[in-house]
């Protein structure tokens, strides 16, 4: 019997981000989590990853890149977060030719325009995101066997609109009222010089349902909701919210949520 296409949460905090996709074959997103956590996810099929993709150089999405590498695993980064990084990647790795560049050129705004690419047959397009990194972009991934999956995380706001969702894949971090309040009572460390770099790095609940509702939701299956905060956000409000707001199947991911992902639900 074959199995449903899926996704699956690894990590998904201020500490570690990864998820993977799978079809067949596996698509990482993200390496901030360890390869012990990875190969647990993937059920120790690593000859199965086509390739790991990644948003940003900060290390809870990045900071476990040389671990994806010694696996053989290659991985896709736009040259400005392969800059950032490059410090800390070890230079065999880039030498044998496991670390690419994704393609890009500038448009008429400024923004770059990233060229799609494949990884086994996953159809993968980046897109500019707002986050205090070098070059950070989100991914619009199509495979025929899922459909099309928006995977948007670390950004203040969406700058772009997408066709033929499937799945949706968002970051919901924090709830504004909260995070003032945990600014002003200096809750875990916060002040107001970190609630702003909150405020001008993340998607609050209110920008996550903006850049949902500005799009086209009328066939996505589902939305999973990713790095939250747990001491600035609340993670029922949050699943709540979007589901009263787009009628949409809406989940917290938490590692171990592993989700059917197919192109329709029929």
């Amino acid at each position: 019997m074959q199995l449903l296409p899926t996704f699956k949460v690894i990590a998904s905090t201020s500490e570690g981000n990864a998820y993977v996709m799978n079809a067949g074959e596996s698509l990482l997103i993200e390496a901030g989590a360890s390869m012990a956590q990875i190969m647990h996810a993937i059920d120790y099929h690593v000859r199965n990853v086509e390739g790991c993709i990644i948003t940003h150089e900060h290390g809870d999405h990045a900071g476990h890149i040389n671990e994806v590498l010694s696996y053989g695993i290659p991985v896709w980064a736009t040259i400005g977060t392969i800059n950032a990084l490059v410090n800390r990647i070890n230079p065999r790795y880039i030498e044998a030719g496991l670390v690419h560049p994704i393609e890009s050129q500038p448009g008429e705004n400024g923004e770059r325009i990233y060229k799609p690419f494949n990884l086994g047959r996953y159809q993968i397009t980046a897109f500019p995101t707002k986050h205090d990194a070098a070059e950070p972009v989100g991914f619009y991934i199509e495979h025929e066997s899922i459909g099309a999956t928006l995977f948007a995380t670390d950004t203040y706001y969406l700058p772009c609109t997408f066709a033929n969702l499937s799945h949706v894949v968002i970051e919901c971090n924090y709830l504004p009222a909260l995070l003032e309040r945990n600014a002003l009572n200096g809750v875990n460390g916060m002040n107001s010089a970190r609630a702003e770099r909150v405020k001008a790095s993340h998607l609050s609940l209110d920008t996550c349902l903006e850049a949902l509702q500005a799009n086209d939701l009328t066939a996505v299956q589902d939305i999973t909701l990713i790095h939250l905060s747990y001491t600035n956000g609340n993670a029922a409000t949050f699943k709540h919210a979007v589901e009263q707001a787009t009628g949409i199947p809406t989940y917290i991911a938490k590692p171990g949520l592993c989700l059917p992902f197919t192109p329709s639900p029929f």
